[in-house]
């Protein structure tokens, strides 16, 4: 399985947002972006992957929502389809931390920061991976483990207190580029290792 978790340390974890104006919602377009550019194919959905969002912008506690490729149907490659179903989650209780209440099907939200799913995957065996300018080159990992995480964050730093150590920092390169891109790149690289999906 390849696991994607996002980080929207502005988007709302509540309350409601305009499909008018999804940058001035705490950036849910770049959100909706990277979700499609974690699952969806030409003409498909990758059945491999799982992405967990972290809305951590309040109000309220923060809120994560899974998106899991195997099981999810009708999602299209439009930002605004994809906010339509953050929007609807939204307004629904938050579930306490570690317990997941599925709201349609292979989507699914809990409450929650960063360091719960990675507590989640820890538990599953998951080897984690964190996007970091500073990390080894991603082309250095010659074994690539059946379960892994991908950790990305925003524009603000991740708090290192979440992660292994620097041995599980993986670089992209010097530059920084869009998470989509970023996203787009390791599928790109885990196809070639493991062979397409």
């Amino acid at each position: 399985m390849r696991r994607f978790a996002i980080i929207g340390s502005l988007a709302p974890s509540s309350g409601n947002i305009s499909l008018e104006d999804l940058p001035g919602h705490g950036r849910i377009d770049v959100i909706c972006r990277n979700i499609g550019s974690c699952l969806l194919l030409s003409h498909g959905i990758r059945k491999d992957t799982e992405v967990v969002v972290h809305l951590l912008g309040g109000p309220g506690k923060p809120r994560r929502i899974r998106f899991t490729g195997n099981k999810i149907t009708g999602l299209r490659a439009d930002e605004r389809s994809i906010a339509g179903r953050i929007r609807k989650i939204l307004s629904e209780p938050l579930p306490p931390p570690g317990v997941w209440k599925e709201v349609s099907l292979g989507v699914s939200h809990s409450g929650g920061p960063l360091a719960v799913t990675l507590q989640e995957w820890r538990r599953l065996g998951v080897h984690l991976y964190t996007l970091d300018a500073d990390g080894l080159p991603l082309d250095s990992i010659h074994e690539t483990p059946s379960d892994s995480g991908y950790i990305l964050g925003d524009h603000r730093p991740l708090d290192d207190s979440n992660f292994v150590g620097p041995e599980s920092k993986i670089s992209l390169g010097k530059t920084w580029l869009l998470g989509s891109a970023c996203i787009t790149i390791i599928h790109h690289w885990l196809d070639n290792q493991l062979g397409s999906p």
